[in-house]
C-alpha cells in the first residue's frame, strides 16, 4: 500500500544511468484483459519518444522490452499501476493502484513520484473505529485496502449487582473508567487525523458508546462522520464490519457525485463556472480552465489528436485547427485522452456512477467545474 513513507523512500532513490517511470491506466470496462496494460504502455511510450532528447531516448529504449514483457503477462487489478525501471541501477518497482492514473512515461535521474503524491493527496481516506468494550480498534482505509492503524485496550471493571449505595458508587467507578477509555481513544483518533487526515469516519459499536464518543470529537473530525453502525462483536468479524462500513462510504460517494453533477448543471445553465458536453468541455480543458473534470462511467467518443501540439477534439480532422499541422492520429476514445490530459495537467477528475452517471449522460456524458467562466463573446458583462 502506498503511503507517505513509501513515496519518500522512492524519492530518495538515485539512478546514475536513468530510470523510466511508467504509469498505466487500467480500464475495468475492458474486463481486466491481460493485453490492456501493454497496449496502453505502447501508446504512452510512443508519446514519450516524440518529446525525448538523445539521452532520454537511450534510456527509454533500454527499458522498453523489460517493461513490456512484464505488462504482457500482468493480470490487471484496480484502476492503475505505476512501474519504475532501471536495469543498470537495479531498480524495479511495481505499485498497483486503486485509483485512476493517466497512461504516461517519463525519464529522470530518480523515480517520478508526482503522480503517487497526487494519489495520496486526492484519494479519499476513511477511518473506521470499532468500540468493542474495553478494546478499541482503528482501521485506516486507503488505496482500496484496510489496515489496522491503532488499538487502545483498557481493562474495564465488570458490571455486577451489589445493591444500594455500594452499587451506585460502583456504577460511577465503571462510568469513570469507561469515559477515560473513550477519551484516550478520541485522542488517538485525533492524532491519527492530524498526521494523515481522513475524509470519512465510521463508528462501530453500541449505540450509547458511539454517541458518547461522538461528543468527544473535535468539530473538524465530527464533520467527517458519515455513519454509526451497531454491532455484535461476538457474532460479526472485523472484516464483516468493514464491509458494512465500505457500504456506507459507497452511499456517501454516490450522494456527493449526484451533488457534483447537479452543481455543474446549475453553473452551466447559468452561464457560470460550469460546462457540459464533449466539445465545450474539451475546449475548456485545453485552455487550462478546468478545475474538476466530471465523466460518466463508461462514456466513450472517438476523436483526433494533433502530434505537433496538445490539441485534441471529438470527431475527425486532417489538419490541426490550433497549429495547422497535418500530423495527426485518430483516437479510439477522446474521453480517455481527456482524463489523462486532466490528471497530467493538475485538474481533478471525478468518474461518476449510479444516478449521477445517468444525469450526466443525459447532458453529454462529460462536463467540468471551471476555474473561471469563458470570456463573453457578445459584449455581455
Amino acid at each position: 500500500m502506498i503511503d507517505r513513507k513509501e513515496i519518500e523512500r522512492l524519492g530518495r532513490m538515485r539512478a546514475e544511468k536513468g530510470v523510466v517511470s511508467v504509469s498505466v491506466k487500467i480500464d475495468p470496462q475492458l474486463g481486466y484483459e491481460r493485453g490492456q496494460p501493454a497496449m496502453k504502455f505502447k501508446g504512452a511510450y510512443a508519446r514519450a519518444k516524440r518529446g525525448a532528447d538523445a539521452s532520454e531516448l537511450a534510456v527509454l529504449e533500454r527499458e522498453y522490452d523489460r517493461v513490456l514483457a512484464f505488462l504482457k503477462d500482468y493480470a490487471p487489478r484496480g484502476r492503475g499501476v505505476i512501474i519504475y525501471s532501471s536495469t543498470p541501477d537495479n531498480i524495479w518497482e511495481v505499485h498497483p493502484l486503486e485509483v485512476m492514473v493517466p497512461s504516461w512515461v517519463s525519464v529522470g535521474s530518480s523515480p517520478n513520484t508526482a503522480l503517487l503524491a497526487q494519489v495520496m493527496e486526492e484519494y479519499p481516506r476513511m477511518a473506521v473505529l470499532m468500540l468493542d468494550g474495553g478494546d478499541a480498534r482503528i482501521y485506516s482505509a486507503e488505496q482500496g485496502s484496510d489496515s489496522e492503524s491503532d488499538r487502545e485496550s483498557t481493562e474495564l471493571p465488570n458490571r455486577h449487582a451489589q445493591g444500594g449505595w455500594a452499587q451506585a458508587r460502583y456504577e460511577r467507578h465503571v462510568a469513570f473508567h469507561h469515559a477515560m477509555h473513550l477519551k484516550s481513544v478520541a485522542e488517538k483518533l485525533e492524532g491519527m487525523y492530524r498526521e494523515q487526515p481522513f475524509d470519512r469516519l465510521v463508528i462501530v459499536g453500541a449505540e450509547r458508546a458511539a454517541k458518547e464518543f461522538e461528543a468527544l470529537l473535535p468539530a473538524e473530525i465530527r464533520r467527517r462522520l458519515i455513519g454509526k453502525l451497531t454491532a455484535d462483536f461476538k457474532q460479526e468479524s472485523d472484516d464483516e464490519l468493514l464491509d458494512r462500513a465500505r457500504a456506507l462510504r459507497e452511499e456517501d460517494e454516490r450522494r456527493l457525485e449526484l451533488a457534483l453533477v447537479s452543481r455543474v448543471s446549475e453553473l452551466t445553465d447559468a452561464k457560470g463556472r460550469g460546462t457540459l458536453g464533449i466539445d465545450e468541455t474539451l475546449q475548456a480543458l485545453i485552455e487550462g480552465r478546468v478545475d474538476t473534470l466530471v465523466v460518466a462511467e463508461g462514456a466513450t467518443k472517438a476523436g483526433t489528436a494533433c502530434l505537433s501540439c496538445d490539441y485534441f477534439a471529438a470527431g475527425r480532422f486532417s489538419q490541426c485547427p490550433a497549429c495547422a499541422q497535418s500530423e495527426v492520429e485518430e483516437l479510439p476514445d477522446v474521453i480517455e485522452q481527456a482524463i489523462d490530459y486532466a490528471i497530467a495537467n493538475g485538474s481533478h477528475v471525478n468518474v461518476v456512477f449510479g444516478g449521477a452517471r445517468e444525469m450526466l449522460l443525459s447532458r453529454g456524458g462529460i462536463g467540468a467545474l471551471l476555474r473561471y467562466a469563458a470570456p463573453s463573446t457578445n459584449g455581455e458583462r
